[in-house]
């Protein structure tokens, strides 16, 4: 799904990172939602204001990548 992040925070699990991130959908502009992702999933120097495109397998965020000419 498209979408625009509105957030992006890392944390640890056991030494493990992960990101925190928060978005809207193309679909619904108006609303942040929020979910997690694994840092292998999540390309390198995300941040608020960039559009993504967001893959999930199964209501779980498996991959976010930068929608190219993406400017924040």
């Amino acid at each position: 799904m498209e979408a625009t992040l509105a957030g992006v925070q890392p944390y640890e699990i056991h030494g493990t990172p992960y990101y925190r991130i928060a978005y809207a959908t193309k679909a619904e502009p108006d609303k942040i939602v929020e979910g997690r992702v694994a840092s292998i999933g999540l390309y390198k120097g995300a941040k608020p204001g960039d559009r993504v495109d967001i893959r999930m397998l199964l209501g779980v965020i498996d991959e976010v990548k930068k929608i190219e000419g993406s400017v924040a």
